[in-house]
């Protein structure tokens, strides 16, 4: 079957936005209520492809719940959520809605062209404005969060908690072909800014 068309979409074509931040920054909180506010469709990575991991991980002898200290995971598993998450952006984009896309995205903030690699290989339209929210927060207060939701894939993170903040916890975002912008989330978020981004004319497009 051949790739949508991704020809240049008329006046008002929706945005994406690309929440991003370390697991425990609140940035699923951030990203659902985002989303309330602008009506678009709201893509989980986890939702998406979660359940599908796990069972995947258990078909090759790995534990269910393993991540990032999995190689399996990291070389095989993770390209494909991501590629779905893309993907499934690029349904509704062409739908005419816009999106929220919210996963960790930690093993690709370095890779300038990540962004727009992705939106290219999976036929975002043309002229899509994206807008990157990172949300950041205080590694103390992350480490709490971790530790109160209790989820098998933070297991390794609080096990090792300096090396799991060193490594992922405070990298720089790269990404070019968007608009940046940062949310902070020790207390309640300011989603304000980032709403007004939808009528601000200098959004930056893929072209």
């Amino acid at each position: 079957m051949p790739a949508p068309d991704p020809a240049s979409p008329a006046p008002g074509t929706p945005p994406a936005f690309v929440a991003i931040g370390p697991a425990g920054s609140g940035k699923s909180h951030v990203a659902r209520e985002l989303a309330r506010r602008l009506r678009a469709a709201y893509l989980d990575k986890d939702s998406l492809a979660g359940d599908l991991v796990d069972a995947a991980l258990e078909l090759v002898g790995r534990r269910a719940g393993g991540r990032e200290d999995d190689p399996t995971y990291v070389e095989r598993l993770m390209p494909a959520e991501y590629q779905a998450l893309f993907a499934t952006a690029a349904d509704n984009l062409r739908l005419g809605l816009p999106v929220v896309l919210d996963a960790p995205f930690a093993a690709y903030l370095a890779d300038p062209d990540f962004l727009t690699a992705s939106a290219d290989q999976t036929s975002w339209p043309t002229g899509t404005p994206v807008v990157v929210v990172e949300v950041r927060t205080s590694p103390e207060t992350v480490r709490t969060r971790l530790t109160e939701r209790g989820l098998p894939r933070d297991r390794a993170k609080l096990a090792d908690w300096p090396a799991f903040w060193r490594q992922l916890g405070g990298r720089e975002c790269a990404w070019s072909g968007a608009r940046h912008i940062v949310v902070n989330n020790d207390g309640e978020p300011d989603l304000d800014a980032v709403v007004a981004l939808t009528r601000d004319q200098q959004l930056s497009t893929f072209s």
